[in-house]
């Protein structure tokens, strides 16, 4: 073989999943999909809401905060596959592709929010609104080289919905199990235990996750890292986003100022409490998940 056949590696992320895809064809669909399921389960809680009046607390503690985190991943998922469809080149083209495809996976949910029933003009504005700064933010998330990080995060990130969810549809005999006996004192900590929990499994999952994602890439340990915790720094970057509108939406049933910004607060910590311990946990899972694979040095 001479100099001029000299074979040069072809980077993994460019050869997943076909033309230079990246693996984003089936992120699409997913975070496509988890972000239309969240709508539909949004819109189950409004109209839980409103037949038994308490809008606020329904809606801001359960359904504004997974459905922030669905349209960050939805757009960035989305992003992934636009830049590596087109193979668009580093720079301002890809970055403007991926905000441009992000914001308007954000703007098609927010328009479908809008024209929903059941749902109250001024909530439905306000949801509108999340989700397109939401995709919008996932969308610049997809331009982050290497594309592997990205595409191992979303994973973990999408899966990390399925679980919150599954845990929502399953929370009262969860905290059953957990020591809820149907007192006020019981029920909280029970929800504190089943929080902590909760975070705790979905981070390891997550974790796993990133990892078998990114397997095959070549990347570096902090490149796991990074995949494996970003469902904590989503969910992060999400609880700021859902502050602008929850503090809205506690407002639409609720006279009660005082105990809407009680509220608030109490939802605040819990959110980011979540998501430090699911970036902490799945990004040490992720390491460890790379480490049992390594290659051990000979005596």
């Amino acid at each position: 073989m001479t100099s001029s056949e000299t074979l040069t590696p072809t980077p993994p992320e460019e050869t997943v999943d076909g033309k230079g895809s990246g693996g984003g064809g089936w992120l699409a669909f997913g975070g496509i999909a988890m972000l239309i399921a969240s709508l539909t389960i949004l819109r189950a809680y409004f109209s839980f809401s409103l037949q038994s009046g308490d809008l606020a607390l329904s809606v801001a503690s359960s359904a504004l905060p997974l459905l922030t985190l669905a349209g960050i991943s939805a757009g960035a998922a989305v992003g992934l596959w636009v830049v590596g469809r087109f193979s668009f080149s580093l720079g301002y083209r890809r970055i403007l592709a991926t905000v441009a495809s992000g914001s308007l996976t954000g703007a098609l949910a927010s328009a479908s929010v809008l024209l929903i029933r059941g749902i109250p003009a001024e909530a439905a504005g306000v949801v509108a609104l999340v989700l397109g700064l939401a995709g919008a933010l996932g969308g610049a998330l997809a331009a982050i080289r290497p594309q592997a990080i990205v595409r191992g995060g979303v994973a973990a990130t999408l899966t990390a919905l399925v679980l919150f969810f599954v845990v929502a549809f399953n929370s009262n005999w969860l905290l059953r199990l957990f020591g809820d006996d149907g007192t006020l004192a019981g029920r909280e900590a029970a929800n504190g235990l089943l929080a902590g929990a909760q975070a705790l499994t979905i981070g390891l999952i997550g974790g796993l996750v990133a990892f078998f994602t990114m397997r095959r890439s070549g990347s570096r340990w902090p490149a796991y890292l990074i995949a494996g915790g970003m469902p904590g720094l989503l969910w992060i970057v999400g609880d700021i986003v859902t502050r602008l509108g929850t503090a809205k939406l506690l407002t639409l049933a609720a006279s009660d100022a005082s105990g809407d910004r009680h509220i608030q607060q109490g939802l605040e910590l819990g959110r980011i409490n979540t998501g430090l311990v699911l970036f902490f946990v799945g990004a040490i899972t992720a390491i460890i998940a790379l480490g049992r694979t390594l290659p051990r040095t000979p005596n």
